[in-house]
């Protein structure tokens, strides 16, 4: 994960929250500092809504999974046209 840090991440969470953002930093139990984070809201009747974080400070226990993100693609995509079931939480 070290090649990530300062690129852009997806981080899909355990309580069914994804959010993204610069990875500025993180730690041996996957603790998460994420800069310019945003929150993807996923409806199954209407677009997807983005909503700016700022800042995040991430529990490692929260996170299920984090990825790069290509950012040209990430650009190029709808959102308006994107609909989704929202994600089920994560049961551990």
């Amino acid at each position: 994960m070290l090649e990530s840090v300062a690129f852009d991440v997806c981080a899909s969470l355990a309580k069914f929250w994804t959010q993204q953002g610069n990875l500025r930093g993180y730690d041996q139990t996957t603790n998460l500092i994420l800069e310019n984070c945003h929150e993807r809201i996923f409806a199954p009747d209407e677009g997807v809504e983005e909503v700016p974080l700022g800042l995040y400070i991430i529990r490692g226990d929260n996170v299920a999974v984090i990825g790069e993100l290509d950012e040209a693609m990430s650009q190029a995509l709808d959102l308006s046209a994107i609909r989704a079931q929202p994600l089920k939480p994560l049961v551990h």
